[in-house]
């Protein structure tokens, strides 16, 4: 009898291996990834400005001048360690990725906020390559965390504008997606980092701080770098842009008079040509392995849906550009501007 019992908890529990590999593998198929990809053939050269897309909401963003990369996440830890381990910045990943981008040199790392996806790899990427660390006192906490030298970081005070080389940037104080689960939006919204967080330590260290649309003007164009799903009325009034970098993750979670807010108060207040979705892709997948969108283990939990955010969007805006950038590859800003 107990050998019975034995073999069918071990059954159940293969069972339910299987089964969370499965899910956790599956992708279900997002059309627009395709629909909007840019052709590969479009110009990439040195001259003029050039974007880079390098996973969940990194935009390396050039003139061959200055250089600033939003974000630089590149360690992307798996589920297991996210959900019940510890976290930290992997140092050989990172130079592994920048290789890959081709960055040697930046001027400013800015991270959009403060969570483990965004910010914990930034000091690191702006000591290997010579950047200052711009943010909030919480993303400077996380520098601190990591030994990053104090007289390169720079905490903006609200409507200052930062110049670097021919770039005019300005972080916009928004807010985040909320979270649907209550005891998430408890543990990681409205807080601040107020001690150095030194790794490894839970992704629940990483407190939101402060939440940021980058606005980033210069003589060529003006770029927006929205990195999460949330918003503030009337916050980004005051701005336009011609391209805009739009955060999707968990916008398909939210109801329609959310979503109209959202496209009220970010997309048609900041009026791009193109919108430019970031923050669909899988963080928990290594870079190496390539791009990929959000796993069905996702939708079945957390309502995750990368086909649900791109309608949403679309059906808002039907006389937009919409372009999916691809992965490591520089993409003239021009070029963009005159995709049909």
């Amino acid at each position: 009898m107990k050998k019975i019992a034995l073999y069918s908890f071990i059954g159940v529990l293969g069972f339910i291996v299987v089964l969370l590999t499965v899910l956790l593998n599956y992708r279900p198929q997002v059309p627009q990834l395709e629909k909007y990809r840019i052709d590969s053939s479009l110009p990439h050269s040195g001259n003029g400005m050039v974007v880079q897309f390098t996973g969940n909401t990194n935009i390396l963003i050039t003139d061959g001048q200055t250089s600033i990369l939003t974000d630089g996440f590149f360690t992307r830890p798996g589920v297991a360690k996210v959900l019940w381990g510890e976290v930290e910045p992997d140092e050989t990943v990172i130079k592994y990725c920048l290789e890959q981008a081709g960055i040697q040199k930046l001027d400013a790392v800015i991270p959009v906020h403060s969570h483990f996806d965004h910010a914990m790899d930034s000091p690191m990427v702006a000591e290997l390559t010579g950047a200052k660390l711009i943010g909030s006192g919480s993303t400077a906490n996380i520098g601190r965390g990591l030994d990053f030298p104090e007289n390169q970081m720079v905490i903006p005070n609200p409507g200052e504008t930062i110049q670097l080389g021919a770039f005019k940037i300005s972080l916009v104080k928004g807010r985040h997606w909320p979270y649907p689960n209550p005891e998430m939006r408890a543990k990681l919204l409205d807080r601040e980092i107020i001690n150095p967080v030194k790794p490894p330590v839970s992704v629940f260290e990483y407190y939101e701080g402060d939440s940021y649309t980058i606005i980033i003007e210069h003589p060529e164009a003006t770029l927006a770098v929205h990195g999460s799903a949330g918003f503030i009325p009337n916050i980004l009034d005051n701005f336009d842009v011609d391209i805009l970098f739009l955060g999707m993750a968990g916008l398909e979670t939210m109801d329609d008079e959310y979503n109209n807010n959202y496209q009220t108060h970010v997309v048609e207040a900041l009026n791009p040509d193109v919108i430019v979705p970031i923050h669909w892709d899988d963080f928990f997948v290594p870079l190496e392995d390539g791009i990929k969108s959000r796993s069905l283990l996702e939708k079945v939990l957390q309502g995750m849906d990368v086909k649900k955010a791109f309608e949403m969007v679309e059906e808002r805006n039907p006389n937009r550009k919409m372009v999916v950038l691809p992965l490591w590859e520089r993409v003239n800003v021009a070029a963009i501007r005159r995709l049909d």
